[in-house]
């Protein structure tokens, strides 16, 4: 075993007994004293809704689920993902639609950071579950906070884009009908997305809501100043690069600190990077002989001249140089980084573990594949329910424990009806009862799969109170390890997904010319 794995191991031992929640705590009183007094306010004023609503989503997946609508929400739901976007985006670029793909970068990049900014801002959970049960190809989506929604975001604000580029192109370039089923098909996907994400219990009404409100917003600022972002994504202004640089930098440092280990920052870290190396390289590529400057500066040459095989060429090429750098200049930034973190003692975030602690990350694994552009599972059952993270178990017990006081403030409110021995032969009936009609709404929707979702989880002996929330967190924590990050992690991606935006609109266009998968440019 080596030195890291070591470490690894033992970090993970100390975390099952880093625990410091007191069981029982008062509603709101853990995340009241981690948060501003700004966020626990506005934390307050919204989750009111979002628990109103459980019983609703709980009742309509009752009602509505069906083994098809299942397989259809789940898999339409990963084409509004970052993990969509970030497989797409390339293709986009590398057959020639440049303009087209620069907006819809710029559009999904916004859309991921603000809504995983105001996620971690608020730190609000997802419906609970159960009796809600989740339905989802990555597990890890689970671990993120609620509101706002992500996919609503980036659905709508992708629609609209798309609509509206749809709306400007000139009626002769389309066959007859063709537009109409286009928009019709932009309708469907936003739909399916933003309804999929309750079907799916994975979102609550209030928090689509949301996430729709901030999609419309960066689209309506997008498409208002579309031209001169267009512009400034293309001309030889000596500043725009500083300025991109600077302000991604910027926004990487202000993106708040959760509560709970929430993978939010990670995405938006990757995608605000991909910006601070696209927009740069464009500018570059558009100086080149390589490119074409029509319709557009910047334009990546392609053709269907090029024929089948040389296009399937090209995008497994593209993509294959995409990994290769991606294993190299992480496996170089694991090597370099720590001793100059640990030399300077800079700064991490909460949930990140500090290079104070570990000597090298040489040894550590990394990944085939970038994190972010994971495929997820689309085979096997996508059913999770039960307790999936911290901020579940957190849920949990607020919402009990607020239960248990307005269950005591109605007792004494009518403690003179009847003696208190009957009172108490209420309170253990009432207390059965419910764990049974728990028992069966989970039975009802696991379909016998679940993930944390047999009875041990909810409480330690048949008919007994749950369990504290300290015994909730580690048995959380051992049936779901977290993933190790590191403080290097943060460089590191920012430099990695930096240079995948470059290489994507600058470098391998190049060297499709290098290996005879290019098409002639086009300048007027």
């Amino acid at each position: 075993m080596t030195a890291d794995e070591k470490h690894h191991n033992q970090h993970e031992d100390e975390d099952d007994y880093d625990i410091e929640i007191p069981a029982g705590i008062a509603p709101e009183a853990y995340y009241d004293s981690q948060l501003s007094p700004l966020r626990a306010s506005l934390r307050r004023f919204l989750l009111p809704y979002i628990r109103a609503e459980t019983p609703f989503l709980h009742s309509m997946q009752l009602k509505v689920r069906h083994p098809i609508l299942d397989v259809y929400f789940t898999t339409t739901a990963f084409s509004g993902n970052h993990t969509f976007f970030m497989i797409a985006l390339p293709v986009l670029f590398w057959f020639g639609f440049s303009e087209i793909a620069r907006g819809f970068t710029l559009i999904a990049a916004m859309g991921v950071y603000w809504a995983g900014f105001f996620k971690d801002y608020l730190c609000l959970p997802r419906p609970l579950s159960p009796p809600i049960v989740r339905l989802s190809r990555s597990k890890s989506t689970c671990l993120e906070y609620g509101f706002p929604s992500s996919h609503s975001t980036n659905a709508i604000s992708v629609a609209l884009f798309l609509y509206c580029h749809l709306l400007t192109t000139a009626p002769a370039s389309w066959s007859p009908y063709t537009r109409e089923l286009a928009i019709f098909g932009l309708i469907v996907y936003a739909v399916s997305i933003i309804y999929g994400r309750l079907y799916c219990g994975m979102h609550s009404i209030t928090d689509c809501i949301g996430g729709t409100l901030i999609g419309l917003g960066i689209w309506a600022a997008h498409w208002t100043f579309r031209h001169t972002i267009e512009y400034y994504m293309v001309s030889p202004v000596w500043w725009v690069p500083i300025v991109v640089v600077a302000t991604g930098i910027f926004l990487v440092s202000i993106i708040p600190d959760p509560v709970d280990n929430c993978p939010c920052f990670d995405d938006c870290v990757a995608f605000i990077a991909v910006l601070m190396g696209l927009i740069p390289a464009s500018i570059h590529f558009a100086s080149t002989t390589y490119s074409s400057n029509f319709p557009v500066p910047a334009t990546i040459p392609y053709s269907t001249d090029l024929g089948v095989v040389k296009s399937v060429l090209r995008l497994v090429f593209g993509v294959g140089t995409l990994f290769v750098w991606r294993l190299a200049a992480k496996k170089a930034l694991y090597v370099l980084l720590p001793p100059v973190y640990k030399l300077f003692s800079l700064p991490y975030r909460p949930h990140f573990i500090p290079a104070s602690t570990y000597n090298t990350l040489s040894t550590y694994p990394i990944g085939k594949v970038p994190s972010v552009i994971d495929l997820p599972s689309m085979t096997g059952n996508a059913e999770i329910v039960g307790l999936q993270s911290t901020m579940d178990v957190h849920e949990k017990f607020s919402q009990a424990a607020a239960h248990a006081q307005d269950q005591e403030s109605g007792l004494r409110a009518r403690k003179g009806a009847q003696p208190a021995e009957s009172f108490e032969s209420v309170n253990v009936v009432n207390e059965k009862e419910g764990l049974k009609q728990h028992d069966r709404d989970t039975s009802i929707l696991s379909n016998g799969t679940t993930e944390c979702g047999d009875d041990s989880c909810y409480h330690t002996k048949e008919g007994s109170r749950f369990e504290d929330e300290a015994e909730a967190l580690l048995r959380v924590e051992r049936m779901h390890p977290r993933k190790s990050r590191f403080d290097v992690d943060i460089v590191s991606k920012l430099v990695v997904y930096a240079g995948i935006g470059a290489l994507a609109v600058d470098g391998i266009p190049i060297l499709f010319h290098l290996v005879g998968l290019a098409a002639e440019p086009v300048r007027v």
